[in-house]
């Protein structure tokens, strides 16, 4: 489990290595079958999956299933929350658990699940700094300020409130460097000219400037 405000990376049996990301939570053996490589993630985790075509390694999500031989790919699946998987190299099979609905990736492929929409699958459409989160740095591409709060929360371990709902669905792109405070952070989302903010205690307060 790995709280708020913090990333972990594993280097698991087989020479796989992971990422995960705050707010996740992630289960694995501590030696593989001969036969099978299951993990199961809740979260975000970032994967470099060591090649083994007799042994294939597979990452249970709540909603879906991630086959793989080798390769990289970032997972993102929290509660609540649209599932996205991004492929980054190699190829790997996203399903439904009924397995009913399948998508072969490839690199820079995205998937995107929910309950209503079902599993989509988007080609070529990947940013290259899908993995940038593993370094701490966080970045936003044309992202709502909705989906922003949500990964700036679990990267500072505090709260947002946005208290004009005419911001919610506004979009930024920016980048905040993984040594910059909370108040830094804001500080350059204020620079957009359109977000004025105020700290109090773990709670961050958005306002149209």
């Amino acid at each position: 489990m790995v709280p708020k405000g913090q990333r972990v990376s594993l280097l698991l049996s087989d020479g796989t290595t992971v990422w995960l990301n705050a707010e996740s939570r992630f289960s694995y053996p501590a030696k593989f079958s001969e036969k099978y490589r299951t993990v199961t993630l809740e979260g975000e985790g970032y994967f470099e999956v060591a090649h083994n075509p007799k042994c294939p390694f597979t990452v249970k999500l709540p909603m879906l299933n991630i086959r793989v031989l080798g390769t990289k790919f970032n997972a993102k699946a929290y509660l609540d929350e649209p599932s996205w998987i991004t492929l980054k190299e190699g190829s790997v099979e996203v399903s439904t658990l009924d397995d009913r609905s399948k998508e072969r990736m490839s690199p820079n492929d995205q998937v995107y699940y929910t309950v209503s929409d079902g599993l989509v699958l988007i080609r070529s459409s990947a940013q290259a700094n899908v993995d940038s989160w593993t370094t701490g740095d966080l970045r936003f591409d044309n992202k709502t300020l909705k989906e922003m709060a949500k990964v700036i929360e679990r990267r500072y371990d505090v709260k947002i409130r946005i208290m004009d709902s005419s911001l919610v669905e506004e979009y930024f792109t920016c980048h905040f460097r993984k040594d910059l405070t909370i108040a830094q952070a804001m500080e350059l989302l204020k620079e957009t000219r359109r977000v004025d903010y105020r700290i109090e205690k773990k709670t961050v307060y958005l306002y149209k400037k």
